[in-house]
């Protein structure tokens, strides 16, 4: 009975150093957003105060931003790395902390309605009176949103204005490449952040252009 005991004894203190070991490791992934670029700039504070040609005099106009569209080989929580012309590389222990479609998204939403005069900007999905206040829609589909640790960033995107009634005003092609700070994952999200808001000034620039 004493060998007993001291067996289940030897058994539970197994156990409770298994457990401890198991809490003892710690997550070696890491997860990310898009830096909020558009929002913090005093350009873009300065833009979205101050009226610009094509927009003097016409009041503030609804914004709708999305969808967007991004290819299926980016559609994943990993953060996707480019190794070569025609291959990727998804990193385990690199994430991102939100679909990279709402990053985008929102990216675009902060940039454009820091630099045209709004009366407010959605993003998509919208519905009821939302969606019939709408003036401008701008639609975006991802052709290539990737990049490599301590190298260039490319952003290529084929992007739509629509109109109040879904006619198209605008049909652009955009390719930005923006290169890292240095090395690591932390400069190379930085980087498509700004890719991002290259992105948004110019699809600002366009509406802005545009005769309410």
């Amino acid at each position: 009975m004493r060998d007993h005991r001291a067996v289940v004894r030897r058994l539970l203190g197994l156990a409770a150093s298994f457990c401890l070991a198991g809490c003892a490791v710690s997550d070696p992934t890491q997860y990310y957003t898009l830096g909020q670029a558009a929002a913090g700039s005093v350009e873009s504070r300065a833009n979205a105060s101050t009226p610009r040609s094509g927009v003097a005099g016409t009041g503030t106009v609804t914004i709708g931003v999305g969808p967007v569209i991004v290819p299926s080989y980016l559609d994943r929580s990993q953060i996707v790395t480019r190794t070569s012309a025609d291959q990727v590389e998804l990193s385990m222990f690199h994430r991102w902390a939100e679909p990279l479609a709402d990053g985008i998204t929102r990216i675009l939403a902060e940039e454009i309605g820091a630099r045209v005069p709004s009366e407010r900007i959605v993003m998509f999905p919208w519905r009821g009176t939302v969606a019939r206040a709408i003036q401008y829609q701008v639609v975006v589909a991802v052709v290539r949103f990737d990049g490599r640790p301590g190298g260039d960033v490319t952003l290529d995107t084929r992007w739509r204005i629509l109109g109040r009634d879904g006619d198209e005003l605008a049909f652009r092609r955009s390719t930005v490449v923006e290169a890292a700070a240095g090395p690591g994952y932390e400069r190379m999200v930085a980087a498509m952040a700004r890719a991002l808001v290259a992105l948004g000034h110019e699809i600002a620039a366009e509406i802005r252009s545009m005769p309410r």
